[in-house]
């Protein structure tokens, strides 16, 4: 009976260890700078699919708008915006790194400026809450679809609207 117990007691312990130690080796795998290189979105996918469609087949259900307006010209512009919005999209991801601190405290650099908050690793998700460290601000959890030496994938869900996020370690 008292082996039962010690064996049952050395599992609990084993078993917490193990948690404590998964937890803390996610965390300082997490601990570095982190360089985005792509995001999915179904959302935005859509969104640019339905823009492509939109300008490549302007004026086919309405003929008399040709006689209107050049439609070639209507076309090269709206390509030129979408193209142009394009790229600033691929700047924006390009030059988005979020750094994790072994203190709790995250920072979010984007061309939109630098950003913080406190965060922790709870499982399989990091949750970040703005207002610990400010006093005010947001809350936001991120589910950890993968996380090694080399990869940092995450998901958000932010209002209904579900983004993947693959980053890489900052060289250097």
């Amino acid at each position: 009976m008292n082996q039962k117990i010690i064996n049952i007691s050395l599992a609990i312990i084993f078993t917490s260890v193990s948690f404590l130690a998964c937890k803390e080796s996610s965390k300082a795998l997490l601990c570095k700078k982190w360089k985005t290189v792509s995001i999915q979105n179904r959302k935005m996918d859509e969104e640019i699919a339905f823009m492509k469609t939109y300008i490549d087949t302007l004026g086919a259900q309405d003929p008399e708008l040709g006689k209107t307006i050049n439609l070639d010209s209507v076309k090269l512009m709206l390509n030129a915006d979408f193209q142009q919005s394009m790229k600033e999209q691929q700047i924006a991801l390009e030059n988005t790194i979020m750094e994790f601190k072994s203190n709790g405290v995250s920072y979010t650099t984007s061309i939109d400026g630098l950003d913080s908050a406190m965060y922790t690793v709870e499982g399989q998700f990091i949750k970040f809450d703005e207002a610990k460290l400010k006093g005010h601000g947001e809350t936001m959890t991120f589910e950890i679809l993968k996380l090694n030496q080399d990869t940092l994938r995450v998901k958000l869900i932010d209002y209904g609207d579900t983004s993947i996020a693959t980053m890489v370690p900052v060289k250097g």
